[in-house]
């Protein structure tokens, strides 16, 4: 049942032992938004497989205590974070729970107890009206937290609209922060040399294809998937997907830029669809998204491609 922000409180406080968990490889958007909440209504925060070298960074600088793979069956109610698809919590058993994300999937929304799902630009601005309408006061290290999610969701704020740069005034002129603290906190995320290493082989082993004006991008590495695809794209691909096989599963992370949204494409609705006929599952946002799924890496990536080009043929 979706509730309005106002209600979060009221149906939270209904229990006495809640875990706020965030997603695979947890971004700022997903720890910034689970650190406010927690803050303000008691609990836990933990995170499925670990977190991202930014939200580690974030999450570092606000003095977050994240419990890394939690077990959800010690709570008596979960808040999942950030996304509502099972696989990026690692499909556990889960009892009584909620959804608070800004995507656009439905795997976790049916069998939720309640959920607030908006089609806004990040969670944050979702946990920003929660606390807003229940009079939570909003610490630095909260606002701090929203600030950054806000800011790394949006490509600092590439892909923003109207609505994110409203929250962010309503930060900014109500709290104890500045827009170029938040700043100063993404800019700490380390230059890591795996990362670096990478994206450089994702580079030196990209295959490329391409449509009237359209380029399309893929590749294959065995970690910083989404790192790899989006410094594809900084060299000039308009649609990039990197995978890497952890174990049984592939992954593949892709991007497109903005004018090949503006065209028509979809990546969540593609990653879905591809992961889903693979026995496994996908979402994200139209310019960004990811999927998990069984089978040969080459094979889902060039089903993920041939799908992108159908799509920007003749547009």
């Amino acid at each position: 049942m979706q509730v309005r922000e106002a209600e979060f409180g009221s149906r939270i406080h209904e229990y006495d032992n809640v875990l706020y968990l965030c997603h695979r490889n947890a971004d700022p958007d997903a720890i910034g938004s689970g650190f406010a909440l927690q803050q303000a209504f008691g609990g836990d925060l933990g995170a499925v497989d670990g977190i991202s070298k930014a939200g580690s960074c974030l999450s570092e600088c606000i003095g977050g205590d994240i419990i890394i793979d939690p077990s959800p069956e010690g709570y008596d109610f979960v808040v999942v974070m950030d996304t509502a698809v099972g696989l990026q919590i690692g499909n556990p058993v889960l009892g009584g729970y909620a959804v608070v994300d800004h995507h656009r999937d439905e795997d976790l929304i049916e069998g939720a107890t309640f959920y607030i799902q908006r089609p806004v630009d990040s969670t944050a601005e979702i946990v920003w009206r929660i606390l807003v309408e229940n009079g939570i006061e909003i610490s630095r290290n909260m606002a701090l937290g929203l600030l950054a999610g806000i800011i790394t969701d949006t490509g600092r704020f590439k892909h923003a609209r109207v609505g994110s740069f409203q929250v962010v005034a309503e930060v900014l002129d109500s709290c104890d922060v500045e827009y170029g603290d938040a700043l100063d906190i993404l800019s700490r995320e380390p230059t890591n040399v795996s990362r670096r290493i990478a994206i450089l082989k994702a580079a030196r082993r990209a295959k490329i294809d391409w449509i009237d004006d359209w380029i399309v991008a893929t590749s294959k590495v065995s970690s910083f998937e989404s790192s790899s695809a989006m410094s594809l794209m900084s060299l000039g691909a308009d649609v990039a997907f990197v995978g890497g096989r952890h174990g049984d599963v592939c992954r593949i992370s892709g991007r497109a830029r903005r004018r090949a949204v503006l065209a028509g494409l979809d990546l969540a609705a593609i990653l879905r669809s591809v992961g889903k006929a693979h026995d496994g599952d996908g979402g994200g946002h139209k310019g960004a998204a990811a999927l998990e799924a069984v089978g040969s890496l080459a094979k889902l990536l060039a089903e993920c491609k041939n799908k992108v080009l159908e799509v920007l043929e003749g547009r």
